[in-house]
């Protein structure tokens, strides 16, 4: 029987299916190619269309080889779709393959610039929290939320560069480590003007 194609779900001759390959990637899963600008769309309607052909239930009475391998294609798939119709994670994604893991633990990515601000935030949530002003912690959120869909326009804009693997990665990182302060920011107010107004 000839090779099967890395990246072939199922064997072409046979039609069984096959293992993840060594070199498959969240992209190639699939069947995206690998750049940032996505249609969120078209990434859900693939992953529909796939996990179809690979739920674990149309392989009951398959051989255990088989079952394992819906198993771990249908989970590997998951992941994948979880990871890129996210374009924080797609971005980190995008990164670690170019060699730049922004998610790693414990890494961190000097930003000095906006550190000044960060302790701003911080005052004005600690404010608010200690006032129990539930509309400013609303409006602390919305702020919040604003800049992330900034940093998402940024970084789309990075990624639209040629260059953005070699010049630019650092650069998209720290905008992905400010969208995570952003986050922690808006999940607080939200969680604080939340606990404010039950009190009342």
């Amino acid at each position: 029987m000839a090779d099967v194609p890395e990246g072939t779900a199922f064997c072409p001759s046979c039609r069984k299916i096959q293992p993840v390959g060594r070199n498959e990637d969240h992209f190639s899963l699939l069947g995206l190619a690998r750049e940032y600008a996505l249609d969120p769309r078209d990434v859900e309607r693939r992953f529909r269309d796939l996990s179809r052909l690979l739920h674990p239930d149309r392989f009951a009475r398959a051989e255990p080889r088989e079952r394992r391998l819906s198993l771990d294609r249908a989970t590997r798939l998951n992941d994948a779709c979880r990871a890129l119709r996210d374009w924080r994670q797609r971005a980190g994604y995008l990164l670690k393959l170019a060699g730049t893991d922004v998610f790693a633990e414990g890494r961190t990515f000097a930003d000095p610039d906006f550190l000044e601000e960060q302790l701003e935030w911080r005052e004005q949530l600690a404010f608010a929290t200690s006032n129990a002003d539930a509309d400013r912690l609303a409006r602390i959120a919305a702020e919040a939320r604003e800049r992330l869909r900034r940093i998402e326009d940024e970084v789309a804009r990075r990624f639209a560069d040629e260059r953005w693997y070699s010049d630019l990665n650092v650069d998209i990182a720290r905008r992905l480590s400010r969208a995570r302060y952003y986050d922690n920011i808006v999940a607080d107010a939200e969680r604080a003007s939340a606990a404010v107004r039950t009190a009342r």
